[in-house]
Order: structure tokens, then C-alpha cells, then sequence
């Protein structure tokens, strides 16, 4: 079995350098044209998801049918709330900066722990990973592991971290991992000796996939700073 998890594109919320959560983005152009590149990357690779789990919010389910519309056949595509971003509160729409001046408990928080928005009104970092992790767990208790399919989530920066955690049984809070727009990873599930073997592999930016399509980069800027750009 093969996963593909997937950050949706460059949002309106990610150009602007806010935070946000909830909040309803669409694509930028740039934005559809990155997933809309991934798509041919999949398509080209023979990589045929069954189905496309997205996150409803608009950036990640234009996302999922710019990458969709890529794929022949093309593959059926499945919201699922729990896919959400962490809801941030009232920090919704607001720069770090802003952030932190109008909730100073935030910039104190752990930094292993800052997807916590409890001071704002929003998700606990437990909450948060409890709605993600207990869904994708319940998801999977119907699922042959080793069976011969492919899947694809398209989510946010955020959720991919309890998403990752669940798909390899990790004991990490994978907090160490940061994840651009339209980058992916892929989770292979291998058999070894009478054990399943949970493989992360292929952690791809945009930029590998343009190179790799020998196309140009079909974004702004290459900068996305850690903590620039949340959702």
C-alpha cells in the first residue's frame, strides 16, 4: 500500500504571510499551477490514487482537484473534516507578528508545542491531534496494509504532522518536520519477515517536482520561513 500526503498550494492566506487556521483561502494562480503541476508528475508516474482525502477547506480542495483533474482515470475525491488545519482562534488572519502582540500566552508556548491555540480561543494541541490522530486511526482498522492500492491526503502544514504520525505509528510528534506548498511525502507499508514495515520516503518540494518535469518553478518566491505561513 502507498500513501501520498500532500500540503495543498500556495494560498491567498500563505502570500499574504498570515495565519490561517479555518479561514476559507483560495489558491493563488500559483497555487493551482503547483498542484496542477504535481497532478502530471502523478499522472506521468502511473501514481493512481483510488481515492483523494482533502481537507474541505478551499486551498486544500482546489488542491486536490487541480491534482485530480491530472490523473487519468481520474480519481474520485473524498473531504474528510477531520483534515482540517488546527482552528487558531481569533488568531485567524493575523501576521506572527500581530499574533503575538494580541496574545502574548502564544508566544510563550513550548516551541515543540505551538500548534497549541487554546489561548486564543482555538484548538489545544491535544484536541488538535486527538481529532486528527482518532479519525485516521478509525480509517485505517479497515485497511490491508499490505494490499496492492494507492492513496492520496491533501492537507495543511499543520495536520500533516498527527496525519504522519498516524500513518507510521511514530511515537514523535513529528514537530520537526516542515513542509512547503504542494510538497509531499510518500508512506510505503512492507512486509518484513511477519512484520509490517512503515516507510517514509520521497520528501519532495515543488521545486524537485519542476526539475524533475523539466518545467519552471511555478512560483513567486522560494521562500516559505518556518512559522511564515501557517495553514
Amino acid at each position: 500500500m502507498r500513501i501520498y500526503v500532500v500540503r495543498h498550494g500556495l494560498s491567498e492566506g500563505n502570500a499574504a504571510g498570515v495565519i490561517q487556521g479555518y479561514s476559507d483561502c483560495s489558491l493563488t494562480e500559483v497555487g493551482k499551477a503547483q498542484a496542477s503541476l504535481l497532478g502530471r508528475y502523478f499522472n506521468r508516474e502511473r501514481i493512481i490514487p483510488e481515492v483523494i482525502f482533502t481537507s474541505p477547506l478551499r486551498r486544500a480542495l482546489q488542491t486536490s482537484e487541480n491534482i485530480a483533474n491530472e490523473i487519468d482515470p481520474r480519481p474520485r475525491i473524498e473531504p474528510d473534516e477531520s483534515l482540517k488545519e488546527v482552528d487558531v482562534g481569533t488568531l485567524s488572519g493575523c501576521s506572527i507578528e500581530d499574533a503575538y502582540s494580541k496574545c502574548p500566552e502564544w508566544a510563550k508556548v513550548d516551541v515543540n508545542r505551538w500548534l497549541d491555540f487554546s489561548c486564543a480561543g482555538g484548538e489545544s494541541f491535544e484536541g488538535f491531534y486527538k481529532r486528527v490522530t482518532g479519525s485516521i486511526s478509525k480509517k485505517m482498522e479497515g485497511w490491508d496494509l499490505l494490499a496492492d492500492r494507492t492513496i492520496i491526503f491533501v492537507t495543511h502544514a499543520g495536520t500533516m504532522r498527527p496525519l504522519l504520525k498516524t500513518l507510521l505509528a511514530a511515537e514523535s510528534d513529528m514537530m520537526y518536520f516542515s513542509f512547503g506548498n504542494c510538497s509531499h511525502v510518500k508512506i510505503e507499508y512492507r512486509k518484513v519477515n511477519d512484520s509490517i514495515r512503515r516507510v517514509l520516503t520521497d520528501l519532495l518540494t515543488i521545486q524537485n517536482i519542476a526539475g524533475l518535469m523539466g518545467e519552471e518553478i511555478p512560483s513567486i518566491t522560494a521562500d516559505d520561513p518556518v512559522g511564515k505561513k501557517i495553514g
